[in-house]
């Protein structure tokens, strides 16, 4: 005759001793798990400040959002005139306003339908990206134009991964780029060539403009900090292998170039009116040509 294992003999007595303990013959009932469900985040939306500045008549103006997190950004653009104001965004690859009104640039939002004030957009932003913000005057008088900026994420604003980090080596990745690990994989085959920044005096700083021909403008006495992206055959800023260098065409002398801790920056001081030109290259790319005319601040 077959014999069960001891084992199995005790714990089947086991079972039928707990059973007729709880009298009936009932069976006693494993109580169920409570799962809490884990609450959805609530949409936040987080300011990112108000720039104010002067659309010059029949001009245009840009600044850019630097590696905003992913989400909804929306922007409102509010003067007191009755000019007709349109607002653009594009990604920071768009080299002017000219390209961004014939549409040779891909448009993520706009409002420019004439008589609206103030003018409000919104679009979907993507992780790791630089977006700039166009703001074009279609009337006859200069406008004094308020620009506000948001961003809605789904909870408060994280931090991002890949988000850009100082770098504190000179000779490594531009000032408010991610770092080389964090880059995607080159080659280069686009460069963008723009204007990161014009302080004006004592630490105050004004958007770039362009008048109705494309031309960016600056006025003597500013200084002036041209920067260059590169990007990848995906339009992804990508790593590279040989520092930018720059060309500058200044027959008239407008500009007394300064020394620069940082390969892409071009650090240049306005010296007088005049017109001129810069291309950068990189890893056998040349970017977009900047034209530059000086004027007298007012005009």
């Amino acid at each position: 005759m077959k014999s069960r294992p001891f084992a199995l003999a005790v714990l089947a007595g086991a079972v039928i001793a707990s059973s007729s303990d709880c009298g009936g013959g009932k069976t006693s009932t494993v109580p169920t798990p409570v799962t809490t469900p884990t609450p959805v985040p609530s949409p936040v939306r987080t300011d990112l400040g108000t720039t104010n500045f002067n659309v010059r008549a029949h001009g245009s103006s840009s600044f850019n959002v630097d590696f905003p997190p992913v989400g909804m950004l929306d922007v409102t653009a509010t003067w007191p005139g009755s000019s007709d104001i349109g607002i653009y965004a594009t990604d920071q690859s768009c080299p002017g306003i000219n390209e961004v009104l014939s549409a040779a640039c891909g448009i993520l939002a706009k409002a420019d339908t004439p008589g609206v004030k103030p003018q409000k957009m919104s679009f979907q932003t993507a992780s790791g990206k630089i977006y700039t913000i166009w703001t074009a005057n279609n009337g006859s008088l200069t406008e004094p134009v308020s620009m506000s900026t948001g961003v809605t994420t789904q909870g408060p604003i994280p931090p991002p991964p890949g988000a850009p980090t100082p770098n504190p080596n000179p000779s490594g990745t531009p000032r408010g780029y991610p770092t080389p690990t964090d880059l995607a994989p080159g080659p280069v085959t686009q460069l963008k060539a723009y204007i990161k920044s014009i302080d004006t005096g004592g630490f105050e700083y004004r958007p770039g403009e362009q008048d109705s021909a494309g031309n960016w403008i600056v006025h003597p006495g500013e200084f002036v900090v041209f920067d260059v992206t590169q990007r990848n055959g995906a339009g992804l800023i990508c790593n590279w292998i040989n520092d930018p260098d720059w060309s500058v065409d200044d027959p008239d002398g407008v500009l007394t170039v300064k020394d620069s801790t940082i390969p892409f920056f071009l650090r240049t001081v306005v010296e007088h009116k005049g017109h001129f030109e810069l291309i950068a290259h990189m890893d056998g790319i040349d970017s977009n040509v900047l034209s530059v005319t000086s004027v007298a601040n007012g005009n």
